[in-house]
């Protein structure tokens, strides 16, 4: 059978007519019976792989095909992709063992370079001619694309543990891209992809020795990212083994003071101490650049307080706002990776106290009147709780010494100055001439603040004292309806006593069997201070006379005479 024949039969049996006349004529035609006759199929060559492969020695073509019948011969043509341009022929090896029907792999030496003896980094499409035995070719069967490219390695450097110290991790490396047959590579220059799950793919392009180096951006654990080259007309695609981010949390601890534990409103107090940490578990090294939130706690309510930040050495140190009730002072330190550390520091407040506006007036009958208000100095922020440990004191001089004359009891108040309390009472004079002045003791409110002791400025009270003498009756016995007379001196001090003169005295008696005293005359004062009164006797009785002072004297009482009325 003819090539052509072959290639007529290309799709499957074909009928031969048999029997036709050398006119053309077939038997048919001449009134006779035609014979048809089936015929083989023809021959083919499949091509089941095609590719380059590195060797020992190099780099060889190698494809594989499928055929129908022996072969002899193989010529495989190199189609750059690009430009469709037949670039280089090979002559094909057949095996060692040759090419009978069936699966064979052919190779042939292939190095770098120009054609027609190398062949230039690129991307080919591949067809083969094939030989059989008996002489007949099949050209142009069709093979599968091949590269003949460079290929790439990395090199990866980067800590896929996430930290305080490695929040942000930079990932470097070099690409090289080694030559097909090659034994090292050189440094690549091309485009390098970070691709990461987290955050959009950046694209740089590799530095002349072939290094690159990205930072992720604030990623979160189990995030993943790769580094990958872009496949080239000259070069294999290729990339890293994917990563996945883990985190790791560092134990912190830090220790922490106030200057003052107790302090005057106004005063300055600051807190100072140091944070450290054990970055993998190791040990505790100090933590620069650490922010300490400071809170204040009063009352049940936290409020911020400020921000410290470590030095190179982990230390810090604050001055505190001024606070006008006691506080516990919370520092807390956290972060990314960061264990959370809380320390709390008690901070006692004292409140500084006045004692404005106290007045005292001392009247006749010995009676020290006082009121005034306990609050706070103005531009101190407060009230004061209450009027316990207030107390009045008294002194003959004005610098004391004090004698404590009474408590203030308890009352209701009203606010008065700044946050101020009234108070007010009454307290029996010790004597006729005295300073008197309000004590607050100070004292602690429920939430622990504390309030100063103060006092008033001293405020005179006095009066003069007066005094009867020589008070007598004219008999101790008296019938009924007879006369008594009741008579005596007034006097008052001053440097020495004096005569009191002008002025109205009281005779008064208690019934026997009585509590209760009443006044039977009101006979005044001569210029000696003399006083008299003559009345019939009314009831057996004790008698005696009483002066109830004025706007500058005190009052005074005589002493007692028992006077006896017979019936």
């Amino acid at each position: 059978m003819s090539t052509r024949s072959r290639v007529l039969a290309a799709a499957g049996l074909a009928l031969v007519l048999i029997g036709a006349g050398s006119g053309g004529m077939s038997a048919a035609a001449a009134g006779e019976p035609a014979l048809l006759m089936a015929v083989s199929p023809i021959d083919s060559v499949t091509v089941v792989s095609d590719g380059f492969t590195v060797t020992g020695s190099g780099v060889e073509l190698s494809i594989t095909v499928n055929s129908t019948a022996p072969l002899t011969g193989m010529l495989a043509h190199l189609d750059d992709t690009t430009t469709n341009a037949d670039t280089l022929d090979v002559t094909m090896q057949p095996p060692a063992a040759g090419a009978p029907a069936g699966t064979s792999t052919w190779t042939a030496p292939v190095t770098e370079g120009t054609p027609p003896t190398g062949l230039p980094l690129g991307t080919y499409s591949v067809t083969v001619d094939a030989t059989f035995q008996d002489g007949t070719q099949i050209p142009g069967n069709p093979g599968q694309t091949v590269a003949f490219q460079e290929t790439p390695s990395f090199t990866l450097n980067v800590n896929p543990v996430l930290s305080h110290d490695n929040q942000d991790p930079v990932i470097s490396g070099t690409v090289t891209v080694v030559a097909p047959g090659a034994k090292t590579g050189t440094p690549y220059e091309g485009q390098v992809t970070l691709v990461a799950s987290g955050q959009a793919s950046v694209t740089i392009l590799a530095g002349g020795d072939g290094g690159f180096t990205f930072s992720l951006t604030k990623p979160q654990p189990g995030e993943t990212f790769y580094v990958e080259v872009p496949q080239s007309s000259t070069v294999a695609a290729g990339q890293t083994q994917t990563t996945t981010l883990s985190a790791r949390t560092d134990q912190v601890k830090m220790s922490a003071s106030l200057t003052a534990g107790t302090v005057t409103y106004g005063g300055k107090v600051s807190v100072r101490g140091t944070v450290s940490y054990a970055p993998g578990a190791g040990a505790f090294v100090p933590l620069p650049g650490q922010s300490v939130r400071i809170y204040d706690q009063a009352g049940g309510v936290t409020t911020a307080a400020g921000t410290a930040v470590t030095d190179g050495m982990g230390d810090f140190t604050a001055t505190l706002p001024k606070v006008a009730t006691s506080v516990h002072w919370v520092l807390q330190v956290s972060g990314p990776y960061l264990t959370t550390v809380t320390s709390t520091l008690p901070m006692k407040v004292n409140l500084p106290t006045a004692v404005t506006g106290f007045v005292a007036t001392l009247n006749q009958f010995w009676q020290v009147s006082f009121h005034g208000c306990l609050g706070l100095p103005a531009h101190v922020p407060g009230s004061v709780p209450s009027l316990a440990g207030l107390t009045i004191q008294y002194s003959i001089h004005p610098g004391g010494p004090w004698h404590t004359l009474g408590t203030v009891a308890k009352q209701t108040s009203y606010a008065c100055g700044n946050g101020g309390r009234t108070f007010s009472g009454t307290h029996t004079a010790q004597v006729n001439y005295a300073y008197y002045r309000a004590v607050y003791a100070g004292g602690t409110d429920q939430a622990g603040t504390g309030y100063l002791p103060s006092a008033s400025g001293g405020a005179l009270a006095w009066k003069y004292v007066d005094r009867i003498t020589s008070f007598a009756v004219s008999k101790r016995v008296v019938s009924k309806g007879g006369k008594l007379t009741v008579s005596g001196r007034l006097q008052y001090y001053s440097a020495r006593w004096r005569n009191y003169a002008g002025q109205q005295v009281l005779i008064i008696l208690r019934p026997q069997g009585s509590k209760t005293w009443y006044y039977i005359a009101t006979p005044k004062t001569n210029s000696a201070g003399l006083f008299s009164a003559t009345f019939t006797d009314p009831v057996s009785a004790t008698w005696s006379a009483e002066y109830l002072g004025n706007s500058t004297h005190l009052a005074t009482v005589a002493g007692t005479i028992y006077v006896q009325l017979n019936s």
